[in-house]
Protein backbone atom coordinates (compact mmCIF):
# COMPACT_ATOMS: atom_id res chain seq x y z
CA UNK A 1 0.00 0.00 0.00
CA UNK A 2 2.86 2.34 0.79
CA UNK A 3 4.31 1.66 -2.67
CA UNK A 4 1.05 2.49 -4.42
CA UNK A 5 0.68 5.69 -2.42
CA UNK A 6 4.25 6.71 -3.37
CA UNK A 7 3.52 6.06 -7.08
CA UNK A 8 0.24 7.93 -7.22
CA UNK A 9 1.81 11.44 -7.41
CA UNK A 10 3.98 10.28 -10.33
CA UNK A 11 0.97 8.82 -12.05
CA UNK A 12 -0.92 12.05 -11.55
CA UNK A 13 2.01 14.02 -12.94
CA UNK A 14 2.17 11.76 -16.02
CA UNK A 15 -1.56 12.14 -16.55
CA UNK A 16 -1.26 15.90 -16.26
CA UNK A 17 1.61 15.92 -18.74
CA UNK A 18 -0.40 13.84 -21.18
CA UNK A 19 -3.31 16.23 -20.86
CA UNK A 20 -1.05 19.22 -21.45
CA UNK A 21 0.56 17.45 -24.41
CA UNK A 22 -2.85 16.71 -25.90
CA UNK A 23 -3.89 20.35 -25.56
CA UNK A 24 -0.61 21.47 -27.15
CA UNK A 25 -1.14 19.03 -30.02
CA UNK A 26 -4.67 20.26 -30.59
CA UNK A 27 -3.47 23.87 -30.52
CA UNK A 28 -0.64 23.04 -32.95
CA UNK A 29 -3.05 21.36 -35.34
CA UNK A 30 -5.36 24.34 -35.15
CA UNK A 31 -2.42 26.63 -35.93
CA UNK A 32 -1.44 24.47 -38.91
CA UNK A 33 -5.00 24.52 -40.24
CA UNK A 34 -5.12 28.29 -39.82
CA UNK A 35 -1.82 28.73 -41.70
CA UNK A 36 -3.07 26.38 -44.42
CA UNK A 37 -6.23 28.41 -44.95
CA UNK A 38 -4.21 31.63 -45.00
CA UNK A 39 -1.82 30.12 -47.56
CA UNK A 40 -4.74 28.99 -49.74
CA UNK A 41 -6.25 32.44 -49.46
CA UNK A 42 -3.05 34.10 -50.64
CA UNK A 43 -2.62 31.52 -53.43
CA UNK A 44 -6.25 31.76 -54.54
CA UNK A 45 -5.66 34.31 -57.36
CA UNK A 46 -2.84 32.23 -58.85
CA UNK A 47 -4.79 29.00 -58.43
CA UNK A 48 -7.81 30.52 -60.14
CA UNK A 49 -5.64 31.64 -63.05
CA UNK A 50 -4.10 28.18 -63.35
CA UNK A 51 -7.54 26.63 -63.18
CA UNK A 52 -9.03 28.95 -65.79
CA UNK A 53 -6.17 29.00 -68.29
CA UNK A 54 -4.40 25.66 -67.73
CA UNK A 55 -6.41 22.89 -66.14
CA UNK A 56 -9.82 23.64 -67.64
CA UNK A 57 -8.45 23.93 -71.21
CA UNK A 58 -6.37 20.78 -70.68
CA UNK A 59 -9.31 18.63 -69.61
CA UNK A 60 -11.44 20.31 -72.28
CA UNK A 61 -8.87 19.21 -74.86
CA UNK A 62 -9.00 15.65 -73.60
CA UNK A 63 -12.78 15.64 -73.91
CA UNK A 64 -12.69 17.20 -77.39
CA UNK A 65 -10.14 14.61 -78.54
CA UNK A 66 -12.74 11.91 -77.91
CA UNK A 67 -15.42 13.62 -80.03
CA UNK A 68 -16.07 14.83 -83.55
CA UNK A 69 -16.79 18.56 -83.73
CA UNK A 70 -18.47 20.75 -86.32
CA UNK A 71 -16.75 23.81 -87.87
CA UNK A 72 -17.98 25.97 -84.98
CA UNK A 73 -16.33 23.73 -82.38
CA UNK A 74 -19.52 22.17 -81.04
CA UNK A 75 -19.46 18.44 -80.33
CA UNK A 76 -21.48 16.46 -82.86
CA UNK A 77 -20.81 12.85 -81.89
CA UNK A 78 -18.60 10.66 -79.71
CA UNK A 79 -15.55 9.29 -81.49
CA UNK A 80 -13.70 7.34 -78.80
CA UNK A 81 -9.98 6.88 -79.39
CA UNK A 82 -10.24 6.89 -83.20
CA UNK A 83 -8.35 10.17 -83.45
CA UNK A 84 -5.48 8.77 -81.38
CA UNK A 85 -5.36 5.71 -83.62
CA UNK A 86 -5.23 8.06 -86.60
CA UNK A 87 -2.34 10.09 -85.16
CA UNK A 88 -0.33 6.96 -84.33
CA UNK A 89 -1.24 5.25 -87.65
CA UNK A 90 -3.05 2.42 -85.86
CA UNK A 91 -6.33 2.79 -87.75
CA UNK A 92 -5.25 0.71 -90.74
CA UNK A 93 -5.49 3.62 -93.18
CA UNK A 94 -1.81 3.44 -94.08
CA UNK A 95 -1.48 7.24 -93.85
CA UNK A 96 1.55 7.88 -91.67
CA UNK A 97 2.03 11.64 -92.07
CA UNK A 98 1.13 12.36 -88.43
CA UNK A 99 3.33 9.59 -87.07
CA UNK A 100 6.06 10.95 -89.34
CA UNK A 101 5.55 14.39 -87.80
CA UNK A 102 6.34 12.88 -84.39
CA UNK A 103 9.56 11.39 -85.75
CA UNK A 104 10.41 14.69 -87.46
CA UNK A 105 10.00 16.47 -84.13
CA UNK A 106 12.31 13.92 -82.49
CA UNK A 107 14.95 14.45 -85.21
CA UNK A 108 14.64 18.20 -84.79
CA UNK A 109 15.13 17.90 -81.02
CA UNK A 110 18.20 15.71 -81.50
CA UNK A 111 19.68 18.39 -83.73
CA UNK A 112 18.87 21.31 -81.42
CA UNK A 113 19.32 20.09 -77.85
CA UNK A 114 22.82 18.51 -77.77
CA UNK A 115 24.42 21.04 -80.12
CA UNK A 116 22.84 24.01 -78.35
CA UNK A 117 24.05 22.87 -74.93
CA UNK A 118 27.57 22.01 -76.14
CA UNK A 119 27.99 25.43 -77.78
CA UNK A 120 26.61 27.18 -74.68
CA UNK A 121 29.00 25.29 -72.38
CA UNK A 122 31.98 26.08 -74.60
CA UNK A 123 31.16 29.79 -74.72
CA UNK A 124 30.39 29.94 -70.99
CA UNK A 125 33.72 28.31 -70.10
CA UNK A 126 35.54 30.90 -72.20
CA UNK A 127 33.45 33.76 -70.78
CA UNK A 128 34.09 32.63 -67.20
CA UNK A 129 37.78 33.47 -67.53
CA UNK A 130 38.68 36.59 -65.58
CA UNK A 131 40.12 38.85 -68.25
CA UNK A 132 39.80 42.55 -68.96
CA UNK A 133 36.98 43.24 -71.38
CA UNK A 134 35.41 39.79 -71.01
CA UNK A 135 32.10 41.45 -70.11
CA UNK A 136 31.89 42.69 -73.70
CA UNK A 137 31.97 39.13 -74.99
CA UNK A 138 29.38 38.07 -72.41
CA UNK A 139 27.10 40.82 -73.71
CA UNK A 140 27.59 39.62 -77.29
CA UNK A 141 26.85 36.01 -76.38
CA UNK A 142 23.68 36.96 -74.51
CA UNK A 143 22.39 39.36 -77.17
CA UNK A 144 20.09 36.77 -78.75
CA UNK A 145 17.94 36.83 -75.60
CA UNK A 146 16.69 40.27 -76.63
CA UNK A 147 15.57 38.95 -80.03
CA UNK A 148 12.24 37.14 -80.17
CA UNK A 149 11.89 33.90 -82.11
CA UNK A 150 9.68 35.65 -84.67
CA UNK A 151 12.25 38.40 -85.24
CA UNK A 152 15.09 35.90 -85.43
CA UNK A 153 13.08 33.87 -87.93
CA UNK A 154 12.64 36.94 -90.15
CA UNK A 155 16.39 37.61 -90.00
CA UNK A 156 17.25 34.05 -90.95
CA UNK A 157 14.55 33.99 -93.63
CA UNK A 158 16.49 36.81 -95.30
CA UNK A 159 19.76 34.95 -94.84
CA UNK A 160 18.32 31.77 -96.35
CA UNK A 161 16.57 33.66 -99.16
CA UNK A 162 17.94 32.38 -102.52
CA UNK A 163 17.55 35.85 -104.03
CA UNK A 164 20.07 37.37 -101.61
CA UNK A 165 22.49 34.48 -102.25
CA UNK A 166 24.07 34.60 -98.78
CA UNK A 167 23.92 30.79 -98.62
CA UNK A 168 24.66 30.17 -102.30
CA UNK A 169 28.11 28.85 -101.37
CA UNK A 170 26.49 26.27 -99.07
CA UNK A 171 24.10 25.18 -101.83
CA UNK A 172 27.05 24.72 -104.19
CA UNK A 173 29.09 22.94 -101.51
CA UNK A 174 26.32 20.43 -100.79
CA UNK A 175 25.45 20.05 -104.44
CA UNK A 176 21.76 20.72 -103.90
CA UNK A 177 19.38 20.54 -106.83
CA UNK A 178 17.39 23.51 -105.50
CA UNK A 179 18.42 27.13 -105.08
CA UNK A 180 17.92 27.37 -101.31
CA UNK A 181 18.59 25.29 -98.24
CA UNK A 182 14.94 25.64 -97.17
CA UNK A 183 13.76 24.18 -100.47
CA UNK A 184 15.60 20.86 -100.23
CA UNK A 185 14.27 17.99 -98.06
CA UNK A 186 17.80 17.11 -96.92
CA UNK A 187 18.67 20.58 -95.60
CA UNK A 188 15.36 22.23 -94.66
CA UNK A 189 15.11 20.74 -91.17
CA UNK A 190 18.83 21.24 -90.33
CA UNK A 191 18.55 24.86 -91.50
CA UNK A 192 15.65 25.53 -89.13
CA UNK A 193 17.52 23.67 -86.37
CA UNK A 194 20.61 25.86 -86.88
CA UNK A 195 18.49 28.99 -86.61
CA UNK A 196 16.86 27.62 -83.42
CA UNK A 197 20.26 26.89 -81.86
CA UNK A 198 21.33 30.48 -82.60
CA UNK A 199 18.08 31.85 -81.15
CA UNK A 200 18.37 29.79 -77.94
CA UNK A 201 22.07 30.44 -77.46
CA UNK A 202 21.67 33.50 -75.24
CA UNK A 203 19.39 31.79 -72.73
CA UNK A 204 21.51 28.62 -72.61
CA UNK A 205 24.68 30.68 -72.22
CA UNK A 206 23.29 32.67 -69.28
CA UNK A 207 22.15 29.54 -67.45
CA UNK A 208 25.44 27.70 -67.95
CA UNK A 209 27.54 30.75 -67.01
CA UNK A 210 25.51 31.17 -63.81
CA UNK A 211 26.11 27.50 -63.01
CA UNK A 212 29.86 27.85 -63.57
CA UNK A 213 30.10 30.98 -61.44
CA UNK A 214 28.25 29.17 -58.62
CA UNK A 215 31.07 26.60 -58.33
CA UNK A 216 33.32 27.47 -55.35
CA UNK A 217 36.62 29.01 -56.41
CA UNK A 218 38.44 26.89 -53.81
CA UNK A 219 38.12 23.84 -56.06
CA UNK A 220 39.92 25.60 -58.89
CA UNK A 221 42.61 26.96 -56.58
CA UNK A 222 43.26 23.47 -55.22
CA UNK A 223 43.47 21.98 -58.71
CA UNK A 224 45.86 24.74 -59.80
CA UNK A 225 48.12 23.99 -56.82
CA UNK A 226 48.08 20.29 -57.76
CA UNK A 227 49.17 21.18 -61.29
CA UNK A 228 45.97 20.12 -63.06
CA UNK A 229 45.61 21.19 -66.68
CA UNK A 230 42.69 23.19 -68.01
CA UNK A 231 41.04 20.12 -69.55
CA UNK A 232 41.50 18.10 -66.34
CA UNK A 233 39.95 20.91 -64.32
CA UNK A 234 37.01 21.07 -66.69
CA UNK A 235 36.60 17.29 -66.80
CA UNK A 236 36.75 16.59 -63.07
CA UNK A 237 35.53 19.85 -61.47
CA UNK A 238 33.50 22.05 -63.80
CA UNK A 239 31.56 19.38 -65.67
CA UNK A 240 30.53 17.25 -62.64
CA UNK A 241 29.44 20.27 -60.60
CA UNK A 242 27.63 21.68 -63.63
CA UNK A 243 25.45 18.59 -64.09
CA UNK A 244 22.42 19.99 -62.15
CA UNK A 245 22.39 22.97 -64.51
CA UNK A 246 22.83 20.72 -67.54
CA UNK A 247 19.97 18.49 -66.43
CA UNK A 248 17.71 21.53 -66.21
CA UNK A 249 18.81 22.72 -69.65
CA UNK A 250 18.34 19.32 -71.28
CA UNK A 251 14.76 19.03 -70.04
CA UNK A 252 13.80 22.64 -70.80
CA UNK A 253 15.37 22.74 -74.27
CA UNK A 254 13.80 19.41 -75.17
CA UNK A 255 10.37 20.74 -74.23
CA UNK A 256 10.99 23.92 -76.22
CA UNK A 257 12.16 21.94 -79.24
CA UNK A 258 9.04 19.79 -79.23
CA UNK A 259 6.89 22.91 -78.94
CA UNK A 260 8.70 24.82 -81.72
CA UNK A 261 6.35 26.43 -84.21
CA UNK A 262 7.13 30.08 -84.92
CA UNK A 263 10.37 29.46 -86.80
CA UNK A 264 8.72 26.83 -89.00
CA UNK A 265 5.78 29.11 -89.72
CA UNK A 266 7.94 32.11 -90.59
CA UNK A 267 10.76 30.37 -92.44
CA UNK A 268 8.72 27.85 -94.44
CA UNK A 269 4.99 28.44 -93.71
CA UNK A 270 4.05 24.92 -94.84
CA UNK A 271 5.00 21.28 -94.29
CA UNK A 272 8.26 21.85 -96.12
CA UNK A 273 9.63 19.96 -99.13
CA UNK A 274 8.23 16.41 -99.03
CA UNK A 275 6.92 17.13 -95.52
CA UNK A 276 10.47 17.31 -94.13
CA UNK A 277 9.64 20.08 -91.64
CA UNK A 278 6.13 19.01 -90.67
CA UNK A 279 6.63 18.89 -86.90
CA UNK A 280 3.86 18.05 -84.44
CA UNK A 281 2.92 21.60 -83.50
CA UNK A 282 2.64 22.58 -87.16
CA UNK A 283 0.34 19.59 -87.77
CA UNK A 284 -1.71 20.72 -84.78
CA UNK A 285 -1.88 24.25 -86.17
CA UNK A 286 -3.10 23.03 -89.56
CA UNK A 287 -5.70 20.74 -88.02
CA UNK A 288 -7.06 23.42 -85.69
CA UNK A 289 -6.82 26.72 -87.57
CA UNK A 290 -6.80 25.62 -91.21
CA UNK A 291 -9.02 22.54 -91.29
CA UNK A 292 -11.17 23.37 -88.22
CA UNK A 293 -10.81 19.80 -86.94
CA UNK A 294 -10.85 20.74 -83.27
CA UNK A 295 -11.23 17.22 -81.91
CA UNK A 296 -8.38 15.88 -84.04
CA UNK A 297 -6.15 18.84 -83.13
CA UNK A 298 -6.90 18.17 -79.46
CA UNK A 299 -5.83 14.56 -79.93
CA UNK A 300 -2.51 15.73 -81.39
CA UNK A 301 -2.06 18.10 -78.42
CA UNK A 302 -2.71 15.31 -75.92
CA UNK A 303 -0.27 13.00 -77.72
CA UNK A 304 2.33 15.80 -77.64
CA UNK A 305 1.73 16.25 -73.90
CA UNK A 306 2.15 12.52 -73.23
CA UNK A 307 5.33 12.35 -75.32
CA UNK A 308 6.83 15.32 -73.46
CA UNK A 309 5.80 13.90 -70.10
CA UNK A 310 7.41 10.53 -70.83
CA UNK A 311 10.56 12.14 -72.23
CA UNK A 312 10.90 14.45 -69.22
CA UNK A 313 10.51 11.57 -66.77
CA UNK A 314 12.99 9.40 -68.66
CA UNK A 315 15.50 12.23 -68.92
CA UNK A 316 15.10 13.05 -65.24
CA UNK A 317 15.66 9.44 -64.19
CA UNK A 318 18.62 8.86 -66.50
CA UNK A 319 20.41 12.15 -65.96
CA UNK A 320 19.80 12.34 -62.21
CA UNK A 321 22.06 9.31 -61.71
CA UNK A 322 24.97 11.34 -63.06
CA UNK A 323 24.16 14.58 -61.27
CA UNK A 324 26.61 15.70 -58.61
CA UNK A 325 25.19 18.09 -56.03
CA UNK A 326 27.52 20.14 -53.86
Amino acid sequence: MAKSKSESPAMKLATAQEAVGARVTVAARAGVRKELWLALLYMAPALLLFLAFTYVPFFRSIWLSLNVTDPTGEISRFNGIDYYARVLNLDGSGRSEYLKSILTTVYFSLMVVPAGIVVAVALAVMAAVKLRGISLFRTIFTSTVAISVASASVIWALIYNPGIKMTAWLVDLLGLKTQGVLLDPATALPAVAFMTIWSNLGFNFIIVLAGIQAIPQDFYDSSRIDGASGWTTFRYITLPLLTPTLMFLVIITTINAFQAFTQFNVLIANEGPNGSTNVMVFSLFNAFFINNRYGFASAIAVVLFVVLLVLSLVQFKLIERRVHYQ
